[in-house]
């Protein structure tokens, strides 16, 4: 979940932690992230410059399915760059001829220490990108160049010798804003719908957590949770979010060999969560089963079907409400028939989201809401078809 300005934002985090580092050092020095200065452009005071000389792609993550595609889902992966950076020390004529070495020291000291670039960090040095939100950590790590190389860019730039070191930030990724596909979900599979059938196998002799039902659930659900091992005194469930935190415990009880009962709570947000059973012995000692997830569905609760006009542009703004509320920092999409469109920012917890097609053609299209890989429902299962008032009419 990032965009064109994290760069910008990598940049300019690793500027500020490294003032942060040779401040303690050097009191009076400056870190800076322009273009490296001439040799003879005497400098006013000590300087360390973090200047950002090339970008590649990195292979690996080129070939990685975007995260949270779905199977039979299109959408285009996002650009994975690692930058490349030189750490350049100087001072000026009358300094100690250390004080190159002091800042050198002290930089390459802090990113020894903070090889990651933390999300609070990012966020703090870097507030006008959502780099923080993005799945995979900023790591910062050595490079080995030769001396022909440095000597090469030392020429190119005008530099001359100076203390120098490489520096590598992976991965910075940059989402694709080119739409995707996301296909309505099929109706039956097959002949009276059934699906796999497994046989029985040995029952593990751990506490073990096998199934959560149902998959899919909204606020105020009832869970069954289908376990073995249940030897103690007391169980409960705990749910964690990767958005929304945790943990959440429920109330728990045992309704037959193997299973357990709780109830969502009402104001459970939209998302993945994943689920353990906590056995408690009556010595008090906790004892947690394996994970299993339970996806929280979203529900559309304003006035459907939406009716709406395109602008002269042929623009389509849609205002939907929803339940529960979405949160900061997690990925909300519209899928208009099969068209999935982000969702306008928003910086507090809501129910109202706004979002704005750039093109829409005249029709009715179903409408879902999707929280993190979840949708609200769409299918009416008694039926069998798709709810025909959870769509927009656009003219």
């Amino acid at each position: 979940m990032s965009d064109c300005r994290s760069v910008a934002a990598a940049t300019e985090t690793l500027r500020a932690l490294l003032q942060d580092a040779v401040s303690g050092t050097v009191p009076d020095a400056v870190v800076t992230a322009d273009a490296p200065r001439e040799a003879a452009d005497e400098p006013t005071a000590a300087e360390l410059n973090v200047f950002l000389y090339r970008t590649t792609v990195d292979g690996a993550w080129r070939n990685t399915d975007p995260v949270g595609a779905r199977p039979g889902e299109t959408h285009r992966p996002p650009l994975p760059l690692v930058l490349h950076y030189l750490l350049s020390c100087r001072a000026p004529a009358d300094a100690a001829a250390t004080v190159p070495q002091l800042l050198l020291g002290a930089a390459v000291s802090a990113l020894h220490d903070r090889p990651v670039l933390p999300p609070d960090e990012l966020r703090a040095a870097a507030g006008f990108s959502d780099l923080h939100q993005q799945p995979e950590p900023v790591r910062i790590t050595p490079a080995v160049m030769s001396t022909e190389e440095l000597t090469r860019l030392w020429r190119a730039l005008g530099m001359g010798g100076r203390l120098t070191v490489a520096y590598e930030a992976r991965i910075v990724l940059i989402d694709s804003t080119v739409p995707g596909r996301t296909p309505l979900p099929v109706l039956r599979r097959g002949k009276l719908d059934r699906g796999p059938e497994a046989a029985a196998s040995v029952a593990a002799p751990w506490p073990a957590l096998h199934a959560v039902r149902p998959a899919v659930a909204a606020p105020n659900t009832e869970l069954e949770l289908t376990c073995s091992g249940l030897d103690a005194a007391a169980v409960s469930v705990r749910l964690t979010h990767p958005v929304l935190g945790g943990p959440v415990e429920l109330p728990a009880r045992v309704t037959g060999a193997g299973t357990v009962r709780a109830v969502l709570g009402k104001d459970h947000g939209a998302g993945r969560w994943q689920v353990v059973l906590v056995l408690t012995a009556a010595d008090g000692s906790q004892r947690t089963t394996g994970s299993r997830s339970v996806d929280v569905a979203p529900r559309l609760t304003g006035r459907l079907p939406l009716a709406t006009a395109r602008d002269a542009g042929g623009a389509v703004e849609l205002t939907v409400e929803c339940a529960p509320r979405v949160h900061p920092g997690q990925r909300v999409e519209l899928l208009v028939g099969d068209l999935p469109v982000p969702a306008e920012l928003f910086t507090e917890p809501t129910g109202t989201l706004r979002f704005r097609l750039a093109r829409g053609a005249p029709g009715r299209y179903a409408l879902r809401l999707r929280v993190d890989g979840v949708d609200s429902p769409l299918v009416d299962a008694l039926a069998e078809r798709f709810d025909a008032d959870t769509a927009v009419v656009i003219t």
